[in-house]
């Protein structure tokens, strides 16, 4: 019966460092992409605050800056159709908020 405790045991302990690697690793994956998509962004709580900024000004209606410029650029059936996508998204946004 020991024996099967002691193999258990050194399972559970295996299991356990092979999650805290998998999670390091995760965790250094989501920074490197935060910082890719925020590229002004300090450190990660910098990145993240920005994109709450993001995501409160397109709840109000305000696209983010860069996404403004981008959008005044187009012209055309093209704009109106990306534009009409944008407001798609967002409302649907705006309720999976709702529903929490």
């Amino acid at each position: 019966m020991s024996t099967w405790v002691i193999i258990s045991w050194v399972a559970v302990a295996l299991l356990t460092g092979v999650n805290i690697f998998a999670f390091l690793q995760l965790k250094k994956a989501s920074e490197e992409m935060l910082k890719a998509a925020f590229p002004g962004a300090r450190d990660v709580n910098d990145a993240l605050s920005k994109m709450q900024d993001m995501m409160k000004n397109a709840q109000r209606g305000r696209p983010h800056p860069m996404l403004a410029r981008s959008m005044g650029k187009k012209v055309g059936a093209k704009a109106a159709g990306q534009e009409a996508q944008l407001q798609a998204a967002l409302t649907m946004l705006q309720n999976m908020q709702k529903k929490k």
